[in-house]
């Protein structure tokens, strides 16, 4: 089978656009929760930086404030002590030592050296290390290292501060050193340097360790992390969520629109490509066809009598049976090729690539074989066979109205030739379709130019001879082709729906007409018209009938339906409300052509049924065939043993009106005792 998907391109292009959506979004909401992270843990390490800077100036303003103080009071003396020796780097001041009344020894402890005392101490105590260095040290021990070097070029150069992460002894510190200005009293010491009051003599530095600020940082970093941790699986959560629904809303419209694609090209019954979707596939074929310089064949396909056996066994049971059909057609043809439905009982297969005409009669005989074996639906057991047309392209037709039409009047033509076949489209077929459509045409005009004429068949009373009644018989007299038998328009008629007014006014002209033979003092018992299957599938026909002949009493108990068997089994057509309402209008039932159709003898019974007409077919052969006579036998016996009445057609030999009457047959009308015949001449018949 040819396969055309086409179905939901733009909403798997959304379902793909929504995938990279929701990986940017969670690229986009990780990056923003990363970035204010590392902007949160870079605030968490500028804080502590921070604090401990301050606590570093803090220091250095303590340090600052011992040696202003120092400064000011020139120094302190204490006694001389292992820790406290004389300053070598004081020799130069007269009065660096001291010798109290008392004789103890006192040495001048100028204001660096007890500040630098004082760090030690202060490093032992707290941890904090402080140093005092100079680009001209008086005490090589103050000698600059690298980054203090550094640091005191800057501040003659106007910096204010520099300070650094560092290690200590393998632990990490914050290094600050600001600078030291001379001031008045440092000239006591230093002035032999050359230094003067306000320059820069050197710096004074402070180490705050670091531990108790990484501790507070880590733990504030690790709570900041498993908080951005939760927000990140919060936001993937609602993430998720939203590319969740939104997937699935985007599924559902795929299927959605996989399904309205579907409902639009496939048929929803048998599942088989629809007209929209074969049309496609044809015009596709054909393009490939005349490109590559091929043969294709397009195959019509009719279910004989389908209408029949969906009329007496019911819509459902019509259903099953085309579903099977479809499966058998499938199963009757290549992969490549298509396999489709147009509508009620009609199918199509296209072969796009066939070698000659004979490969599709191959596929038509393939596909009545399929056909020959019975459907079993419901435990019943139904029989039907197909009618085919065949087209070859580009024998028959060049595009694909051309060829679909070719093919159904090739098919239409097997129909004619038997049913149950196959058949080649000619163009002498084009030309029978066009007499047919032609004529469908015409019986429009004739409806509405009153063309149509009633005849009358006499049926005779077998006890006594009697004229008992008359069927009428609609008649063409057409004014371009004259008198047009039955059987060249009823068909047409029914297949075009026009039965239904023509059925309508043969009706109500037959009702005039017997009023006519009632003022010409020939009363009949009853009249005999015939009813449509269509006809009588209208659901207001019986009440409309019995308002009509309210306003003709002369018709009571005279008039007599004749309807064919499926009637009974139309489930559609609510058979048993329609046949109650004409039988309460006093209106007789007789079954047409008893014994041709899906015969169900139960319905006799449960439907009110006054005769039956034992069809033409059985009767013409009852003195010569023994087993049309056992069957007309049978049905008679039938008849009065359920109370109704037996009419027999057809009866053209004395021979079939002796052996009806021997076997108690209650009417007969056949040649043998009068021709249909128009009004004026069944009333001199008559008299």
């Amino acid at each position: 089978m040819m396969v055309n998907i086409q179905e939901g391109h733009a909403s798997k292009k959304d379902l793909s656009r929504l995938k990279w959506q929701v990986v940017l979004v969670i690229s986009t909401w990780t990056v923003l929760l990363i970035s204010l992270l590392a902007w949160s843990i870079n605030n968490i390490n500028d804080e502590m930086l921070g604090l401990a800077r301050l606590e570093a100036i803090a220091n250095f303003n303590k340090d600052q404030a011992f040696r202003s103080w120092a400064t000011i009071h020139g120094g302190v003396y204490v006694p001389e002590t292992e820790r406290t020796q004389p300053s070598p780097y004081l020799s130069h001041i007269p009065e660096r030592d001291l010798t109290t009344p008392s004789g103890r020894k006192l040495t001048l402890l100028n204001p660096a050296f007890m500040l630098r005392q004082l760090m030690e101490d202060f490093d032992e105590l707290y941890g904090v290390k402080g140093r005092i260095t100079s680009l001209q040290p008086l005490n090589p021990n103050n000698l600059p290292d690298e980054w203090e070097r550094a640091a005191l070029l800057a501040f003659e150069d106007g910096e204010q501060e520099v300070f650094e992460v560092t290690e200590i002894n393998g632990q990490p510190f914050l290094r600050l050193i600001r600078p030291m200005l001379t001031t008045e009293g440092c000239l006591k010491c230093h002035a032999f340097q050359g230094y003067q009051v306000g320059d820069v003599r050197g710096g004074v530095g402070v180490a705050v360790p670091l531990d108790k600020y990484l501790s507070v940082a880590s733990g504030r970093k690790q709570r900041l992390l498993a908080i951005s941790g939760v927000i990140w699986l919060v936001g993937m959560g609602f993430i998720w969520v939203g590319g969740s629904r939104s997937r699935q809303r985007i599924l559902e419209r795929i299927e959605y629109e996989k399904n309205i694609w579907h409902q639009a090209n496939f048929d929803s019954l048998t599942g088989l490509a629809n007209r929209e979707l074969f049309m496609d596939r044809l015009d596709r074929a054909l393009a490939y066809a005349k490109r590559d310089s091929h043969k294709l064949a397009l195959i019509f396909i009719d279910l004989d009598r389908f209408k029949d056996v969906n009329d007496t066994c019911g819509h459902a049971v019509g259903d099953k049976l085309l579903e099977q059909a479809a499966r058998r057609l499938e199963q009757s043809v290549r992969h490549m090729d298509s396999v489709s439905r147009l509508g009620g009982d009609e199918f199509t297969v296209v072969l796009p690539e066939v070698n000659d005409e004979a490969s599709a009669a191959v596929a038509a005989k393939h596909i009545l074989g399929q056909f020959s074996a019975p459907f079993e639906i419901d435990g019943h057991t139904n029989y039907l066979s197909a009618s085919i047309g065949i087209t070859i392209f580009p024998n028959d037709g060049t595009s694909s109205g051309e060829l679909l039409q070719n093919a159904d009047v090739a098919m239409y033509q097997a129909k004619l030739n038997g049913r149950d076949t196959y058949c080649y489209f000619t163009a002498e077929m084009t030309q029978r379709a066009e007499r047919r459509v032609n004529l469908e045409s015409e019986l429009h005009q004739a409806l509405k130019n009153r063309e149509f004429e009633l005849y009358y068949q006499p049926i005779f009373s077998m006890n006594d001879h009697v004229l008992a009644g008359a069927e009428a018989l609609i008649r063409w007299n057409s004014a371009s082709r004259g008198q047009v038998p039955p059987d060249e328009f009823i068909s047409v008629a029914e297949d075009s729906g026009l039965i239904v007014p023509i059925g309508k006014w043969a009706l109500e002209q037959s009702v005039k007409d017997m009023a006519m033979l009632d003022r010409s003092d020939l009363p009949l018992q009853w009249l005999s018209v015939n009813i449509s299957t269509m006809q009588f599938r209208d659901k207001e026909f019986a009440v409309q009938l019995t308002d009509f002949l309210r306003s003709h009493p002369h018709m009571h108990q005279r008039l007599s339906l004749e309807i064919t068997e499926s009637v009974f089994m139309d489930e559609h057509g609510d058979p048993a409300r329609q046949l109650k309402i004409l039988q309460e209008n006093d209106i007789r039932i007789s079954i047409d052509d008893f014994g041709t159709g899906y015969s169900a003898l139960g319905y006799l019974k449960r439907f009110p049924v006054n005769s039956i007409k034992i069809d033409r077919s059985f009767v013409h052969d009852i003195s010569t065939d023994t087993e049309h006579a056992s069957l007309c036998e049978a049905i008679i016996a039938l008849a009065h043993n359920l109370n109704l009445q037996v009419i027999a057609e057809g009866v053209e030999t004395d021979e079939q009106w002796h052996f009806l009457q021997q076997n108690r047959c209650d009417y007969a009308q056949g040649y043998l005792m009068g021709k249909p015949m128009s009004l004026s001449d069944f009333i001199q018949f008559a008299r």
